[in-house]
């Protein structure tokens, strides 16, 4: 893209082609393509032969207009020069910072795929305050997602490297979500056996799919074509249902949401029922459920005793479930 400076000197030498063949038709009386060749190889200091001969006039004319065209090519140059290489380097010096920022990033989700889905995945984990490091190769969502503030990756997100450059070593979590099975089957594969403790959610197109991501090592798999029936029936057969859910799950906006919390060790819950913890009337919030492990307990009694590591799932309003997580990390 042309800066202002180079814009404006190219102007202005069109605006001397302009006087310096009228100058010439006017003082030597040279025809109109005489004037512009002559204009031409003066402006550019080429020295080739004048076309027709020059008086005093013209002559000084010539110096003025060479003097002045040499100046402004040298200007242009520079600037184009100056243009070329800030810009070379604003892209090297932003490639250096981004790897700098990856390799101190730590406990953050890894998101492969920045289609329909990846963006609607990376959305919601802004918005839950996640730190989120995109892998993409298009070049036009690779420029949109930096100017957007994103850390990224520029690769395939198949490969061990580009996995190993986005830190999925330190990483909590990834989504595969490319468009095709088999490159989400092999993601899952590369990351599994990079980080043995990371949590894998993949996304799955073909029925047969969902079956080879996890041996592959995927913790959980989505097909949203699937899904997308489900909730279509559902919304024909538990209206109702399907409202609350909506009302529930985490949107900028809702006054109610559905959380999870987990209990570490030393926080104050641990080992209390939950009618002894009251949260309801210390939060403001509901315990769902409870897992506990592979165990889940959904709509526990209030002699349900808490347990150090259990995952609750918690309704209620974004004030009160903010409270709760502050209350039980600060006393981890």
């Amino acid at each position: 893209m042309l800066t202002a400076r180079i814009r404006h000197g190219l102007l202005l030498l069109a605006s001397m082609f302009v006087v310096g063949t009228a100058g010439y038709m006017l003082i030597e009386g040279a025809s109109a393509g005489d004037a512009f060749y002559m204009t031409g190889i003066t402006l550019t200091t080429v020295g080739y032969r004048e076309v027709f001969p020059l008086s005093r006039v013209g002559q000084i004319f010539t110096v003025f207009l060479a003097t002045a065209g040499l100046g402004l090519l040298l200007f242009i140059l520079t600037e184009a020069a100056r243009a070329v290489f800030a810009g070379e380097l604003n892209e090297v010096f932003g490639r250096v910072r981004r790897l700098r920022m990856l390799e101190k990033m730590s406990g953050h989700e890894i998101v492969c795929g920045y289609g329909r889905m990846g963006q609607a995945v990376v959305i919601e984990l802004l918005r839950s305050g996640r730190p989120v490091v995109v892998i993409e190769r298009d070049p036009d969502k690779l420029r949109r997602l930096i100017g957007a503030g994103l850390s990224v990756v520029d690769g395939d997100a198949t490969s061990e490297d580009v996995l190993r450059s986005a830190g999925t070593a330190r990483a909590r979590g990834l989504v595969a979500c490319l468009n095709d099975d088999a490159h989400n089957v092999y993601t899952v594969l590369t990351a599994r056996s990079l980080n043995p403790k990371l949590f894998i959610v993949a996304r799955a197109g073909e029925e047969n799919a969902e079956s080879r991501m996890l041996r592959a090592g995927a913790d959980r798999v989505v097909n949203p074509y699937q899904l997308g029936g489900l909730r279509l029936a559902h919304m024909l057969a538990k209206p109702a249902v399907v409202d609350f859910l909506d009302v529930s799950l985490p949107v900028a906006g809702r006054s109610l949401e559905l959380e999870q919390v987990r209990l570490e060790k030393g926080s104050p819950l641990v080992g209390t029922t939950l009618g002894e913890s009251d949260l309801r009337r210390r939060w403001g919030v509901g315990v769902v459920a409870v897992r506990r492990g592979e165990q889940f307990f959904p709509n526990p009694d209030s002699d349900f005793r808490l347990e150090a590591e259990d995952e609750l799932v918690v309704l209620g309003g974004r004030a009160g479930l903010e409270s709760l997580e502050v209350s039980v990390k600060a006393a981890s």
